[in-house]
């Protein structure tokens, strides 16, 4: 083989061994155009704001069904607001009535004892008798004393007790040879209660 044959050879050998290194440098891209490449997004992964707001939003009828349900809930509120406020007008005209009717009993069970008081003084227009009007003023006290029964009401207990301030007031203490001390010796005053509640304090003279 002559040497000028063997030198076109070896070019034509380089020449192609070019060829296919530049082929392959642009089969595979540089890892900086590979990272842009998969910052950018293809055409149909692109999606507008109104495509994003209309996937986003209440159907309109889910939007109807849920506006009827809140109305009929609201309204439902308003009512039980109603009632309420009637429920408390009724009890305070149910209470005012009550209070009414117990002051009506009271006074009906007080008129026979203005009966008796009446009954007294015509007494002592007929007859100056001392006997009479005794009689009459002891009737009329113990009808009152059986209204204030019936009602509950009951006299405190005093003279001779142990001085409670719970139930009595005293007015003055006094030195004593029949009672121990702090014994109530005297009532001024008698004093009443209603059950377990204290309507009056008796007011006492206390022993010392």
């Amino acid at each position: 083989m002559s040497k000028k044959k063997v030198t076109e050879e070896n070019e034509e050998k380089k020449f192609n061994d070019e060829n296919i290194a530049t082929e392959e440098r642009d089969e595979q891209p540089s890892s900086e155009n590979g990272n842009a490449k998969e910052d950018v997004l293809e055409p149909e992964e692109i999606r507008s704001a109104e495509d994003v707001a209309e996937e986003d939003m209440v159907p309109v009828e889910k939007f109807e069904s849920l506006k009827k349900e809140y109305n009929k809930l609201y309204d439902k509120y308003l009512r039980q607001v109603a009632e309420f406020e009637n429920y408390k007008k009724r009890m305070s005209r149910d209470l005012t009535r009550r209070v009414e009717f117990a002051n009506e009993e009271l006074l009906r069970e007080v008129l026979p004892i203005m009966d008796d008081l009446e009954r007294t003084v015509q007494a002592t227009e007929d007859d100056s008798s001392e006997e009479h009007l005794r009689e009459g003023l002891q009737l009329v006290y113990n009808n009152f004393k059986n209204v204030l029964k019936r009602r509950g009401v009951e006299p405190i207990q005093s003279v001779g007790e142990p001085f409670d301030p719970e139930l009595h007031e005293a007015v003055m203490t006094q030195e004593s040879d029949e009672y121990d001390s702090d014994v109530v010796m005297q009532e001024f005053e008698r004093g009443y209660h209603l059950g377990e509640k204290v309507l009056r304090h008796a007011k006492v003279v206390v022993s010392k």
